[in-house]
């Protein structure tokens, strides 16, 4: 059983030495008894002849009354004395087990009720659990506690440790299902046109098309000098021999390159170039179908539905999942990881931004304080059923021996101030039944 276990740990942390001084003081009221009986014995002989010895009788017989009844009543909270249950008779039920010897293992389940009522009535209490808390500035120790480098150091350490553990025991199944239905789901929900004309309306706003446009023009003008030998060449292949007699081919070529070459700047450095103007309307024009022509709209709804469909994109978000735990396992393995470095930091600046914030302290722990004790009120009644479930479940022997190392040498001076104290009373007992003899 979970729960004997537990107990039986716990005995076994309590260390010998408090096992040897419980044992140590029981000898010792033990002893003491044995000494008051030596005692009583040996002055009963010699009172006879010596009748001062009376005193000491009347002593040490009231001492060992004494240390026996205190020793009964110390036994009989842990277990029954000399292992004998004590009956009495109660009329018309007949002999009963007297319920007044081992109090403890006899009453254990009530001892956890009472514990759990006493916990939740006089600990649990809101104005208790609020009090206590105000008493400390929770934020500032944690603060000052995340301020220090080795611990820093420690939970960034701990945090990566924890996140490939977090993320091997996922179910890659369901992850890459989560991904897949959330990518599409966003895909058929977007509008795409109004998006599309949105954007074109931003360039064109900010005259960012014609930067486009000038980017596009370069890179022709780029692509047609790299390949003007080529050109060359397939003009030379078609031209007849006895016209590249006359240098006829060299001469369209030249007519070919220079004019494309011409248009291209021309393009490139007019502002107002016809073909500038054009790209102007027919962005202007794809805008205002985007927005406004339902057939427009038709046609990008359907590509849409094409990329959805496209099998190559379902792969691809499939491997996004495993992409993105080969990255996490990749960096945190890596001396210069860019994970455990962004983790340092943040704790870093949290800890230093708390300690400098003292607005920010009081609000968090208004919350800390507020959150315990909304929790701690809606739930103090199941902490009291807990703590008595718990206290039912525990074995009986194993809490009661655990109960009495902890408390046994503190209880064994009840035996030995019960010996002495009693002992005085008999003195005086004695003294008065001479006086009014």
């Amino acid at each position: 059983m979970l729960s004997t276990k537990f107990l039986n740990n716990l005995k076994r942390q309590v260390s010998s030495e408090k096992e040897l001084s419980v044992l140590k003081m029981k000898r010792l009221a033990t002893g003491l008894l044995l000494l008051m009986l030596i005692t009583f014995i040996l002055s009963k002989n010699l009172e006879k002849s010596y009748p001062f010895f009376k005193i000491i009788t009347a002593f040490s017989e009231a001492a060992m009354v004494g240390a026996l009844a205190d020793w009964f009543a110390v036994t009989a909270l842990f277990r029954y004395p000399v292992g004998v249950k004590i009956f009495r008779f109660v009329p018309f039920l007949g002999p009963m087990i007297y319920k007044h010897t081992a109090i403890i293992p006899n009453n254990k389940d009530r001892i956890g009720e009472t514990l759990g009522n006493f916990i939740e009535t006089h600990f649990l209490t809101p104005q208790s659990i609020k009090n206590k808390l105000e008493q400390e500035d929770l934020t500032l120790r944690f603060a000052r506690w995340l301020n220090k480098r080795e611990t820093t150091e420690k939970i960034t350490e701990e945090f990566c440790n924890f996140i490939p553990q977090i993320v091997s025991v996922l179910d890659d199944k369901e992850i890459k299902r989560f991904i897949k239905d959330n990518i599409i789901s966003g895909i058929k929900s977007l509008d795409l046109p109004s998006l599309l004309g949105n954007i074109l309306d931003v360039l064109t706003s900010k005259n960012k098309h014609q930067e486009i446009f000038e980017y596009l023009i370069k890179l022709i003008r780029g692509l047609f000098y790299e390949y003007k030998p080529e050109i060359y060449r397939r003009i030379n292949e078609e031209t007849p021999w006895y016209l590249e007699i006359f240098g006829v081919d060299e001469t369209i070529y030249n007519k070919v390159v220079i004019n494309v070459e011409n248009t291209l700047d021309a393009m490139l450095n007019e502002p107002y170039h016809e073909f500038r103007i054009k790209f102007n309307n027919a962005v202007y024009g794809l805008i205002d179908k985007l927005k406004n022509s339902y057939e427009y709209r038709e046609k990008v709804e359907k590509i849409k539905e094409e990329i959805i469909l496209n099998p190559i994109l379902h792969r691809y978000i499939e491997r996004v999942w495993d992409d993105i735990k080969e990255i996490v396992y990749r960096d945190i393995k890596n001396p210069d990881s860019k994970t455990k470095s962004y983790l340092f930091s943040f704790f870093q600046s949290l800890s230093t931004k708390l300690l400098e914030e003292t607005q920010i302290r009081i609000k968090i722990n208004s919350w800390i304080i507020n959150a315990v004790v909304h929790i701690l009120e809606n739930n103090k009644k199941a902490i009291s059923n807990l703590i008595s479930e718990q206290v039912k479940k525990w074995d009986t022997k194993t809490m009661t021996d655990l109960i009495e190392l902890q408390v046994g040498k503190d209880i064994q001076y009840i035996r030995i101030n019960g010996t002495i104290i009693g002992g005085f009373i008999g003195v005086l007992i004695y003294l008065l039944s001479l006086i009014f003899s």
